[in-house]
């Protein structure tokens, strides 16, 4: 009964359409004024995405720019993230795999 339940849930699972990324208006919307929490190849960070097209984190700051279907760091080597936004959680992906995830949370919450 075990293996024939299993066997079911993954069948739903494999069945079911995946969560379209987010378009750049809606990225924008989320992003822009606010703040990330959340982590990202095994460990955690934070940023605010500052409305000037500036990110600030416990490291300093950057260039981001918000294409149709992400945000790129033009001036670091992290390229482009697409982004799946669900209320306020968030989801990275690059070339199709999850990279991370995490909260947006609303304004400077960080206080960078």
């Amino acid at each position: 009964m075990k293996i024939a339940s299993a066997t079911l849930v993954l069948a739903l699972v494999a069945g079911a359409p995946a969560l379209a990324a987010s378009s750049g208006d809606e990225i924008r919307e989320a992003l822009v004024g606010n703040s990330f929490q959340g982590g990202m190849g095994g460990g955690q960070y934070s940023s605010y995405f500052v409305e000037d097209g500036t990110y600030r984190d416990a490291s300093g700051s950057g260039r981001y720019t918000i294409e149709n279907d992400g945000v790129c760091y033009p001036d670091t080597d992290f390229g482009c993230y697409q982004a799946k936004i669900d209320g306020d959680q968030l989801e990275w992906f690059q070339d199709g795999k999850s990279q991370g995830t995490g909260r947006i949370l609303e304004g400077n919450a960080l206080g960078f």
